[in-house]
């Protein structure tokens, strides 16, 4: 399957925000168009996450490793929102000092599998490349690193938080009952590498606390989606975009 760019890329970029930060238009066409064709490659016949390791020495605070008894489950791209408040007087003070709090994130997760197996380092240039695309590309996107799968079921999950502030990962779009409720293990400053600023969100460890299949879940090659450093005439909520790996490891 051969899939062209330049249109749903033309549509991509004129949907942009005029406050967004996103490259030249011709810059982001040619990251865009190098990415397709380097999935295009992907040989289908080697899609095992066996002997695959994440790139946790990348981060100057190293994560903790996973835990010996489990194995690599799922790898996934994350593209999305992290969400922030803010008091609901801060757009009209200009000077507060005020942090947003964070409250979640919503993602969708597609299958990074075929890509992890065939290049580790082609998986590790995508989160910045689709969180450049706007999240109203969606599909844009699906037909992007669908090339890596051929696969009609490249969106494979979701990420969100329950009511109580758990996050969230739940597999059963793609008809597996695997799913999890996690917590905080550990989290380590995105090295400023990863898209060359300091926006990114944190790496983190999580663990378990209930769900079925899973029993960690990593968050790394984060892109995006930390929030404003303080309130200063912000909304009363703020979602950043942002796009990142997930490393899912199970018994």
């Amino acid at each position: 399957m051969k899939i062209s760019l330049s249109h749903p890329l033309l549509l991509a970029a004129a949907t942009v925000q005029s406050h967004s930060v996103i490259p030249h238009p011709l810059a982001l066409a040619s990251s865009f168009t190098r990415i397709h064709h380097e999935l295009d490659k992907i040989n289908l016949g080697n899609c095992s996450l066996a002997n695959l390791s994440m790139p946790l020495n990348a981060t100057t605070t190293h994560l903790p490793v996973p835990s010996t008894n489990l194995t690599l489950k799922y790898i996934a791209l994350g593209r999305g929102t992290q969400n922030y408040t803010c008091p609901s007087n801060s757009p009209n003070s200009k000077h507060t000092t005020i942090e947003p709090e964070a409250t979640g994130a919503a993602a969708t997760l597609f299958d990074a599998s075929c890509i992890a197996a065939s290049s580790l380092a082609l998986l590790h240039e995508v989160p910045e490349i689709i969180s450049k695309a706007p999240l109203g590309s969606l599909a844009f996107i699906t037909a992007l690193l669908a090339q890596g799968t051929r696969s009609n079921s490249i969106i494979i999950g979701e990420h969100h938080f329950n009511a109580a502030g758990d996050p969230i990962f739940d597999f059963t779009l793609s008809g597996a009952d695997s799913w999890i409720a996690a917590s905080k293990i550990a989290a380590a400053p995105a090295p400023k590498a990863t898209s060359g600023s300091a926006g990114d969100v944190p790496w983190l460890k999580l663990g378990y606390k209930k769900g079925s299949g899973i029993q960690e879940v990593y968050r790394v090659v984060t892109s995006q989606g930390n929030p404003p450093s303080t309130c200063a005439g912000q909304n009363a909520t703020i979602q950043v975009e942002y796009a990142a790996e997930y490393w899912f490891y199970g018994r």
